[in-house]
């Protein structure tokens, strides 16, 4: 259970990762913020420079999402996110990322025999990562992200199995890896770029790897171990059989999941509606209008900017704070 609910954390980074890094269309050198003149059309594919940075700002994020048996609360508030490419290869661009975000996640979960809720909360929580990029289409090949003996307060409510008290409520310091690999790269716009112009979401398989570490594992592992011994071990032994350190893949096999998710193609996904003026704290900028989804959200993309500046998706809205593209 804490494996998926810290996966969800890191797939809420993700998510937000794979839209701030949206594909940005050529260079134009040399102009403003505020400097407005009209598009070109068939904007082609970019070739990005090592030391190129785009900062955004993001707003509090909230997310109920409820099933039949179970349901999903998500709160977060996330620092201002820098993306900047630190390398290139013949094929491939790594931009980096570091950020702060604070939140708390709370899965509740009802088989019948009665609810099982986790809760987790966060401050200040440290993380970094790497997104790999195809120079071609600009798509997603990898993202990985990770932090390090961050204090999470972790809070278990239920009734199916008696458990101890510092296995009801605690803290703990953990440190986790998480890597998405896409087969193929994911690439949510289309080149060369114009307006009127509709394009599908093509289905990828992503694959999820990583591990959990945290002394309070190692305790938990250990005295476990020691009331096996006289016959009173408090966890499952599916749940036992993945500490101390937990691997993600082999947990999400454990909890009935598989590590490879289709991402199922979608047709018509994505319409160029026009080009227009829009402001975001870095300046005004023309873009690109691009409808999400049948008009589930919105993405402006900026050729003057170099990359996307500003996403509506709700409850996701992103804004391009400062670049140094030029």
């Amino acid at each position: 259970m804490k494996t998926k609910l810290l996966g969800i954390l890191i797939c809420v980074m993700f998510l937000i990762t794979v839209f701030a890094v949206a594909e940005p269309p050529q260079k134009i050198k040399n102009k403003s913020s505020t400097e407005i003149t009209p598009l070109l059309y068939n904007v082609d594919v970019p070739v990005w420079e090592i030391g190129d940075k785009w900062t955004y700002k993001i707003d509090d994020i909230s997310i109920v999402k409820q099933q039949e048996n179970k349901s999903i609360i998500l709160d977060l508030s996330i620092a201002d996110l820098p993306l900047t490419v630190i390398s290139e290869t013949g094929d491939s661009y790594t931009l980096e990322f570091e950020t702060t975000i604070d939140g708390q996640i709370k899965i509740t979960i009802d088989r019948g025999n009665g609810p099982i809720s986790v809760s987790l909360t966060f401050s200040d929580l440290d993380i970094s990562g790497t997104v790999l990029v195809d120079k071609s289409t600009l798509g997603r090949k990898e993202i990985s992200a990770s932090f390090k003996r961050e204090k999470i307060s972790i809070e278990i409510e239920q009734s199916l199995i008696p458990l101890p008290a510092f296995l009801q409520k605690f803290s703990a310091r953990i440190t986790m890896s998480l890597g998405f690999t896409f087969d193929p790269p994911l690439s949510p716009l289309m080149f060369p770029l114009n307006t009127g112009t509709t394009w599908n979401l093509p289905s990828t398989d992503i694959t999820i790897d990583g591990t959990i570490q945290s002394p309070y594992l190692n305790l938990i592992n250990f005295i476990n171990k020691i009331a096996k011994l006289f016959g009173k071990e408090f966890l499952p032994s599916e749940i036992s059989a993945l500490l101390p350190i937990i691997d993600l893949e082999e947990a999400l096999t454990t909890l009935g999941y598989e590590n490879v998710f289709l991402l199922p193609p979608v047709p018509n996904a994505f319409f160029c509606l026009n080009t227009e003026n829009v402001t975001v704290p870095a300046g005004t900028y023309e873009a690109f209008n691009i409808t999400l989804f049948a008009g589930a959200g919105q993405c402006y993309y900026a050729p003057t900017a170099g990359n996307t500046i500003k996403i509506i998706e709700n409850p996701i809205k992103i804004e391009l704070l400062s670049t140094n593209y030029s």
